[in-house]
């Protein structure tokens, strides 16, 4: 074989088509194992360093977003995994920095505090905050607002001026601000006198309710757009066109896979097993197969299993017991018929 048989089967340019044909509710996504997780880290410890007892709930899901009226915080799905971070930057030309990360996670704190101590309540806050109307119900209909580019009242960390948006937005911006070091913050708006008003002001309403408990109930049902409710692809979510991906991906043998075995989510029906569990029992018949029908080696033949018995898995493909020895013959065909493609 011209190369080494297993950077064929899975090259990055395979990894990402895999991952763009896959349904977001089947990425498997789990916060904890995500590059997310030092970062959430990093805010609970500043968090309890500032005495601030509120602990958000985060999940993976559609976009950036805290739950209105809850603690929960929606995080992109698309910066829970290092390669569909890479597939963001491709597709629609961004992606989040770690600064990024760390300021969006201060800002939806800032949300999450407001609402779980109903801060909007605060005949205070409504002032310091120009509140005016139903908190909820007066933000703009669009995402497009007129700011006041030299305005001094406002808190300005990524130079969008998004504070001027709502004063929801207006506060978790300045809580973010004020969750970094004073030193720093006084140094950056010492000319901006209604911003440090703000900014003193949060100060004092972290001492007031920093270290009580909320006075909203958490609920943590309550979510926006969840990966797991989203059935879309992952092209289909990021307005990807699959043929330019689809040239590169020499390993892409998922359409062979979904011909021989059939999608169905645990627990199994009855009278089936899974096909990544068929190829196991009856690998070493297989690899005997391709060793002598498609003259390959050994390490080839144990590669392109491999590679079947790892996305058969992936995929969650199960067969019918009634039917295994010829789905065994199916899956003997197709790797027979790889090997002789990459020799």
């Amino acid at each position: 074989m011209v190369k080494d048989i297993r950077e064929l089967l899975f090259n990055k340019a395979t990894r990402k088509m895999e991952l763009l044909t896959t349904p977001v509710n089947r990425l498997g996504l789990d916060l904890k194992r995500s590059p997310l997780q030092p970062h959430i880290d990093r805010l609970m410890n500043l968090l309890q360093r500032r005495r601030i007892r509120l602990k958000p709930r985060f999940y993976p899901g559609e976009d950036w977003g805290c739950v209105t009226g809850t603690n929960n915080i929606e995080v992109g799905f698309y910066d829970a995994d290092p390669l569909l971070k890479e597939l963001n930057q491709d597709i629609r030309g961004w992606s989040h920095e770690p600064r990024v990360v760390d300021y969006l996670l201060r800002h939806e704190t800032g949300h999450a505090f407001c609402y779980m101590h109903r801060l909007y309540k605060l005949r205070e806050f409504r002032v310091v905050f120009d509140v005016k109307g139903k908190f909820f119900d007066t933000y703009p209909v669009t995402d497009r607002f007129k700011p006041h580019p030299w305005s001094r009242d406002f808190v300005n960390p990524n130079r969008d001026h998004y504070a001027q948006k709502h004063p929801d937005e207006d506060f978790a911006e300045t809580f973010g601000v004020w969750l970094e070091p004073r030193s720093v913050w006084r140094r950056a708006y010492r000319n901006k006198k209604g911003a440090l008003e703000k900014l003193d002001f949060v100060g004092r309403l972290m001492t007031r309710y920093g270290d009580k408990p909320p006075e909203v109930e958490i609920d943590p049902r309550k979510v926006d757009s969840p990966a797991e409710s989203i059935k879309a692809t992952v092209a289909e979510q990021l307005g990807a066109p699959l043929t330019k991906y689809r040239a590169k991906a020499t390993g892409y043998i998922d359409p062979m896979l979904k011909r021989i075995g059939r999608y169905h989510a645990r627990p199994l029906p009855a009278g089936a097993v899974p096909l990544a569990d068929a190829v196991v029992s009856y690998r070493n018949f297989i690899e005997d197969i391709v060793i002598r029908n498609a003259r390959v080696t050994s390490y080839q033949a144990s590669s392109l299993l491999s590679k079947i018995q790892s996305r058969a898995r992936v995929l969650h493909l199960y067969v019918p017991l009634s039917g295994l020895e010829g789905k065994i013959a199916e899956v003997a065909a197709l790797a027979c018929c790889l090997a002789t493609r990459f020799a």
